[in-house]
Protein backbone atom coordinates (compact mmCIF):
# COMPACT_ATOMS: atom_id res chain seq x y z
CA UNK A 1 0.00 0.00 0.00
CA UNK A 2 1.09 3.61 -0.43
CA UNK A 3 2.58 5.69 2.34
CA UNK A 4 0.06 7.27 4.70
CA UNK A 5 1.35 9.70 7.36
CA UNK A 6 0.10 8.72 10.83
CA UNK A 7 -0.31 12.32 11.94
CA UNK A 8 -2.32 15.03 10.18
CA UNK A 9 -2.40 18.74 10.91
CA UNK A 10 -5.16 21.35 10.74
CA UNK A 11 -5.11 25.11 10.90
CA UNK A 12 -5.11 26.58 14.38
CA UNK A 13 -3.60 23.54 16.12
CA UNK A 14 -0.16 23.26 17.70
CA UNK A 15 2.47 21.72 15.44
CA UNK A 16 4.70 19.49 17.61
CA UNK A 17 8.11 18.07 16.81
CA UNK A 18 6.97 14.64 18.01
CA UNK A 19 4.19 14.54 15.42
CA UNK A 20 6.55 15.64 12.63
CA UNK A 21 9.14 13.07 13.65
CA UNK A 22 6.42 10.42 13.77
CA UNK A 23 5.61 11.09 10.12
CA UNK A 24 9.31 11.00 9.19
CA UNK A 25 9.84 7.72 11.03
CA UNK A 26 6.80 6.18 9.33
CA UNK A 27 8.24 7.26 5.96
CA UNK A 28 11.61 5.70 6.80
CA UNK A 29 9.93 2.40 7.69
CA UNK A 30 7.88 2.50 4.50
CA UNK A 31 10.94 3.15 2.31
CA UNK A 32 12.91 0.34 3.95
CA UNK A 33 10.36 -2.44 4.02
CA UNK A 34 6.88 -1.18 3.16
CA UNK A 35 7.03 -0.59 -0.60
CA UNK A 36 5.13 -3.11 -2.70
CA UNK A 37 4.98 -3.53 -6.47
CA UNK A 38 1.69 -1.66 -6.86
CA UNK A 39 3.26 1.45 -5.26
CA UNK A 40 5.79 1.77 -8.10
CA UNK A 41 4.85 3.10 -11.51
CA UNK A 42 5.16 0.36 -14.10
CA UNK A 43 7.10 2.45 -16.60
CA UNK A 44 10.77 3.39 -17.09
CA UNK A 45 11.50 6.66 -15.31
CA UNK A 46 15.18 6.86 -16.31
CA UNK A 47 16.13 6.36 -19.92
CA UNK A 48 19.53 6.04 -21.57
CA UNK A 49 19.26 9.58 -22.88
CA UNK A 50 19.13 10.86 -19.29
CA UNK A 51 22.58 9.43 -18.49
CA UNK A 52 25.66 11.44 -19.49
CA UNK A 53 27.90 9.05 -21.44
CA UNK A 54 31.57 9.19 -20.38
CA UNK A 55 34.58 8.77 -22.63
CA UNK A 56 37.92 7.20 -21.72
CA UNK A 57 41.37 7.94 -23.09
CA UNK A 58 43.42 4.75 -22.59
CA UNK A 59 46.72 6.46 -23.43
CA UNK A 60 46.50 9.09 -20.67
CA UNK A 61 44.23 7.07 -18.38
CA UNK A 62 41.80 9.99 -18.10
CA UNK A 63 38.02 9.67 -18.27
CA UNK A 64 35.72 12.54 -19.17
CA UNK A 65 32.12 13.31 -18.30
CA UNK A 66 31.59 11.51 -15.00
CA UNK A 67 31.59 12.78 -11.43
CA UNK A 68 34.45 11.75 -9.20
CA UNK A 69 38.03 10.83 -10.07
CA UNK A 70 38.90 11.65 -13.67
CA UNK A 71 42.49 10.45 -13.72
CA UNK A 72 46.04 11.66 -13.24
CA UNK A 73 49.66 10.99 -13.99
CA UNK A 74 52.81 10.87 -11.98
CA UNK A 75 56.52 10.02 -11.99
CA UNK A 76 58.33 8.26 -9.20
CA UNK A 77 58.46 4.98 -7.36
CA UNK A 78 60.65 2.28 -8.86
CA UNK A 79 61.05 4.01 -12.21
CA UNK A 80 61.81 7.67 -11.56
CA UNK A 81 61.12 9.80 -14.64
CA UNK A 82 62.88 13.14 -14.38
CA UNK A 83 61.58 16.39 -15.76
CA UNK A 84 63.37 19.73 -15.61
CA UNK A 85 63.06 23.48 -15.03
CA UNK A 86 65.53 26.00 -16.41
CA UNK A 87 66.07 29.74 -16.21
CA UNK A 88 67.00 29.73 -19.90
CA UNK A 89 63.34 29.24 -20.86
CA UNK A 90 61.89 31.75 -18.37
CA UNK A 91 63.84 34.97 -18.75
CA UNK A 92 67.46 33.95 -18.17
CA UNK A 93 67.35 34.40 -14.39
CA UNK A 94 66.54 38.11 -14.44
CA UNK A 95 64.54 39.30 -11.44
CA UNK A 96 62.32 41.60 -13.51
CA UNK A 97 60.81 38.81 -15.63
CA UNK A 98 57.73 36.70 -14.90
CA UNK A 99 57.73 34.25 -17.81
CA UNK A 100 56.17 30.86 -17.14
CA UNK A 101 56.55 27.55 -18.93
CA UNK A 102 54.73 24.27 -18.55
CA UNK A 103 56.58 21.56 -16.66
CA UNK A 104 57.11 18.81 -19.23
CA UNK A 105 54.88 15.72 -18.96
CA UNK A 106 52.79 17.15 -16.12
CA UNK A 107 49.83 18.60 -18.06
CA UNK A 108 46.69 16.94 -19.35
CA UNK A 109 43.21 17.92 -20.50
CA UNK A 110 39.71 17.00 -19.42
CA UNK A 111 36.40 17.71 -21.11
CA UNK A 112 33.91 19.45 -18.85
CA UNK A 113 30.53 18.38 -20.22
CA UNK A 114 28.22 20.05 -17.77
CA UNK A 115 28.05 23.78 -16.93
CA UNK A 116 28.69 24.99 -13.37
CA UNK A 117 31.04 22.13 -12.53
CA UNK A 118 33.58 21.91 -9.72
CA UNK A 119 37.11 20.73 -10.51
CA UNK A 120 39.36 19.60 -7.66
CA UNK A 121 42.99 19.50 -8.76
CA UNK A 122 45.66 17.80 -6.63
CA UNK A 123 49.40 18.17 -7.21
CA UNK A 124 52.71 17.37 -5.54
CA UNK A 125 56.35 17.44 -6.52
CA UNK A 126 59.88 16.90 -5.25
CA UNK A 127 62.78 18.84 -6.79
CA UNK A 128 66.55 19.26 -6.49
CA UNK A 129 67.72 22.74 -7.43
CA UNK A 130 71.06 23.98 -8.71
CA UNK A 131 73.66 24.86 -7.74
CA UNK A 132 73.79 27.88 -10.02
CA UNK A 133 76.79 30.15 -9.39
CA UNK A 134 76.97 31.67 -12.85
CA UNK A 135 77.52 35.42 -13.21
CA UNK A 136 76.43 38.29 -15.44
CA UNK A 137 73.55 38.62 -17.84
CA UNK A 138 71.42 40.79 -15.56
CA UNK A 139 70.36 37.83 -13.43
CA UNK A 140 69.81 37.82 -9.67
CA UNK A 141 73.33 38.63 -8.44
CA UNK A 142 73.30 36.85 -5.08
CA UNK A 143 73.34 33.11 -5.70
CA UNK A 144 71.56 32.33 -2.41
CA UNK A 145 68.61 34.50 -3.48
CA UNK A 146 67.92 32.65 -6.72
CA UNK A 147 64.59 30.83 -6.64
CA UNK A 148 62.35 28.50 -8.59
CA UNK A 149 58.56 28.82 -8.43
CA UNK A 150 56.56 25.70 -9.26
CA UNK A 151 52.80 25.53 -8.96
CA UNK A 152 49.48 24.59 -10.55
CA UNK A 153 48.05 26.13 -13.65
CA UNK A 154 44.87 25.90 -15.66
CA UNK A 155 44.15 27.11 -19.15
CA UNK A 156 46.40 29.68 -20.77
CA UNK A 157 49.85 30.54 -19.40
CA UNK A 158 48.93 34.20 -19.83
CA UNK A 159 46.64 33.91 -16.81
CA UNK A 160 49.55 33.40 -14.40
CA UNK A 161 51.86 36.23 -15.49
CA UNK A 162 52.92 38.16 -12.42
CA UNK A 163 51.54 35.55 -10.03
CA UNK A 164 54.85 34.64 -8.36
CA UNK A 165 53.51 35.54 -4.91
CA UNK A 166 50.83 32.85 -5.13
CA UNK A 167 53.22 30.01 -6.02
CA UNK A 168 55.54 27.96 -3.82
CA UNK A 169 59.17 28.90 -4.18
CA UNK A 170 62.33 26.86 -3.54
CA UNK A 171 65.89 28.08 -3.09
CA UNK A 172 69.12 27.57 -4.99
CA UNK A 173 71.59 25.13 -3.44
CA UNK A 174 73.70 27.19 -1.02
CA UNK A 175 77.00 25.33 -1.55
CA UNK A 176 78.65 24.41 -4.82
CA UNK A 177 79.89 20.98 -5.95
CA UNK A 178 83.02 19.31 -4.68
CA UNK A 179 85.92 19.81 -7.05
CA UNK A 180 87.54 16.54 -6.00
CA UNK A 181 86.38 13.06 -5.11
CA UNK A 182 83.66 12.36 -4.08
CA UNK A 183 81.92 14.40 -6.73
CA UNK A 184 78.63 15.88 -5.58
CA UNK A 185 77.16 18.60 -3.43
CA UNK A 186 79.36 19.89 -0.60
CA UNK A 187 76.40 19.44 1.74
CA UNK A 188 73.24 17.45 1.22
CA UNK A 189 70.46 19.36 -0.51
CA UNK A 190 67.86 19.19 2.30
CA UNK A 191 70.30 21.05 4.58
CA UNK A 192 71.39 23.74 2.14
CA UNK A 193 68.21 24.88 0.44
CA UNK A 194 68.54 22.95 -2.80
CA UNK A 195 65.64 20.60 -2.09
CA UNK A 196 61.89 21.17 -2.29
CA UNK A 197 58.91 18.96 -1.48
CA UNK A 198 55.59 20.69 -2.07
CA UNK A 199 51.94 19.79 -2.56
CA UNK A 200 48.59 21.50 -2.79
CA UNK A 201 44.99 21.45 -3.94
CA UNK A 202 43.27 23.85 -6.31
CA UNK A 203 39.48 24.28 -6.47
CA UNK A 204 38.33 25.48 -9.87
CA UNK A 205 34.76 26.43 -10.76
CA UNK A 206 33.86 25.93 -14.43
CA UNK A 207 30.67 27.74 -15.47
CA UNK A 208 30.88 26.64 -19.10
CA UNK A 209 31.25 23.43 -21.07
CA UNK A 210 34.64 22.96 -22.72
CA UNK A 211 38.09 21.38 -22.74
CA UNK A 212 40.38 22.52 -19.92
CA UNK A 213 44.10 22.07 -19.34
CA UNK A 214 45.59 21.37 -15.91
CA UNK A 215 49.19 20.77 -14.94
CA UNK A 216 52.30 22.29 -13.36
CA UNK A 217 54.15 25.43 -14.43
CA UNK A 218 57.43 27.00 -13.37
CA UNK A 219 59.44 30.20 -13.37
CA UNK A 220 63.13 29.72 -12.65
CA UNK A 221 66.09 31.91 -11.72
CA UNK A 222 68.33 28.80 -11.54
CA UNK A 223 70.01 27.31 -14.57
CA UNK A 224 68.86 23.73 -13.88
CA UNK A 225 66.41 22.15 -11.47
CA UNK A 226 65.49 18.47 -11.61
CA UNK A 227 61.93 17.60 -10.67
CA UNK A 228 62.56 14.02 -9.62
CA UNK A 229 59.05 13.04 -8.50
CA UNK A 230 55.70 14.63 -9.23
CA UNK A 231 52.02 13.84 -9.54
CA UNK A 232 48.81 15.49 -10.70
CA UNK A 233 45.22 14.25 -10.38
CA UNK A 234 41.75 15.61 -11.14
CA UNK A 235 38.33 15.12 -9.56
CA UNK A 236 35.26 16.61 -11.26
CA UNK A 237 31.84 17.12 -9.73
CA UNK A 238 28.85 17.94 -11.89
CA UNK A 239 26.21 19.91 -10.02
Amino acid sequence: MSYTPPNSFTNGTVLTSAALEGNSEALRIYLHNGIIASDVQNAPWIQTRHIQPPSYNPFTGVQHGVSGHQGGQWAGGVNVRLTFCSKYTTGGGRAATSIFERLSNSSFQIEVRQPNSIILYHYWYEAELGPDYSTGGGQVSTEEDRLVWIGPHLGSLDLVAGALASLQEAQNLQDAWNGTYPIGAVKSMPYTGGYASRDGTLLDFRPNIGTNTYGLIYHSQIDRAAVVNWGVAIDAYYL
